[in-house]
């Protein structure tokens, strides 16, 4: 099957990047694009809540503006997108809010090294399982930066360093701000031309303004690439620990990051995930979360594509009897009209069950939306 199935199921179900022309080309290597974005949707539980579910429409304009430069015709290859979002509601009219998404990247390939660099902000409004909302809907702000670079040492050996800063910010709720630092560092070892064996270590540093500040070391083994010719991974497993400030106790768990991909036929991709990682909860709660999810893609022909998505999530409040057991089901569907204009519609069904009181709720979503690109 061909590599670029998953990019062509994107490019239908996201936007008609790859087919637009540019809305002004600048030079030889960078063009600026005008897009557009818009949504309607209806959920019967607006805010998550156990009880009092409030039913909605919501309404999304998302114009914006990118510029990407490069062209893959050069060494440094990289894109700017801005775009500010209208959110309003047909009954919750409080909620009604406008957000900024912004995000950058930068990349360089050398004769023995590859380097990157991306930042960003962007504004989200959901309410999520570990965030502490009633009622209401919770605006989090996130500020992130990051670079990577890859050093060839030999033929068969290369160095992988990276380091990632999030700021993140909460309006509404009764939820901590927090800082997160983390330094990933791997060395890799080629077992075929197409396949690494990695061994690393990541440090993450988690500072939140109330409670309990962690630090996680975490140890690991894994691969990364194609292990045949329809199946490619990069999957890591070991052991972590993480320790916090104060008297706390420190707590370890072996922890798996993983995602796969097996190309099934010619028109049918399979992404799967399975993950344990230490997380930090909205309110500085530390959890450990496991997560196995699954994506089939199908393209049922060059204009039109559908998806299914199944995720289970349990997540364990350290320090807390609390334990959430967390499903989702997505269905998508998507229609490239044009070199310009794109339509989506997706159904998702997501269920919470919780120990702890008024932490359960179930949700059903109905969206359909278009995108524009010039």
């Amino acid at each position: 099957m061909k590599k670029s199935l998953l990019a062509l199921i994107s490019s239908v179900a996201a936007s008609p990047a790859l087919f637009s022309s540019p809305l002004l080309s600048i030079g030889e290597h960078a063009d600026l694009y005008l897009e557009v974005g818009g949504s309607v949707a209806y959920t019967d539980n607006l805010t998550l809540d156990e009880n009092n579910e409030l039913d909605d429409y919501r309404f999304i304009l998302q114009p914006g503006l990118a510029l990407e430069f490069g062209r893959g015709l050069t060494n440094l290859n990289g894109g700017i997108n801005a775009q500010y979002g209208f959110v309003r509601y047909a009954d919750n009219t409080n909620f009604d809010t406008e957000l900024w998404n912004v995000t950058g990247d930068l990349s360089f390939n050398g004769p023995r090294y590859t380097a990157g660099v991306r930042g960003g902000y962007d504004e989200k409004q959901q309410n999520e399982n570990d965030v502490n909302a009633v009622q209401t809907l919770v605006l989090q702000k996130r500020a992130y930066a990051g670079a990577n670079v890859r050093y060839s040492i030999s033929e068969k050996i290369a160095l992988g360093v990276a380091g990632d800063f999030q700021n993140i910010t909460y309006d509404g709720g009764n939820n901590v701000d927090r800082d997160i630092y983390a330094v990933p560092v791997d060395v890799f070892y080629e077992l075929t031309p197409k396949l690494d064996a990695t061994a690393g270590f990541r440090y993450r540093q988690t500072d939140v303004s109330e409670g309990f500040d962690a630090d996680d070391y975490f140890y690991n083994v894994g691969l990364t690439g194609a292990l045949t010719e329809k199946f490619s991974t990069n999957f890591k497993v070991g052991y972590q620990t993480r320790d916090f400030t104060g008297d706390r106790g420190s707590e370890g768990t072996m922890t798996l990051l993983s995602a796969s991909t097996f190309d099934m036929t010619e028109r049918t991709t399979l992404k799967f995930t399975l993950d344990r990682d230490f997380a930090t909860g909205g309110q500085g709660s530390s959890i450990e979360r496991s997560r196995a999810a699954a994506t089939l893609f199908y393209l049922i022909t060059p204009r039109i594509s559908a998806d299914i998505t199944g995720s289970y999530i349990l997540s364990d409040y350290e320090a807390s009897t609390r334990e959430d057991d967390t499903y989702l089901v997505r269905l998508g569907s998507s229609y490239l009209i044009n070199e310009l204009l794109s339509l989506n519609a997706f159904y998702t069904y997501r269920d919470n069950s919780s120990n702890l009181n008024g932490a359960s709720y179930t949700e059903n979503l109905v969206q359909v939306g278009a995108n524009f690109r010039y």
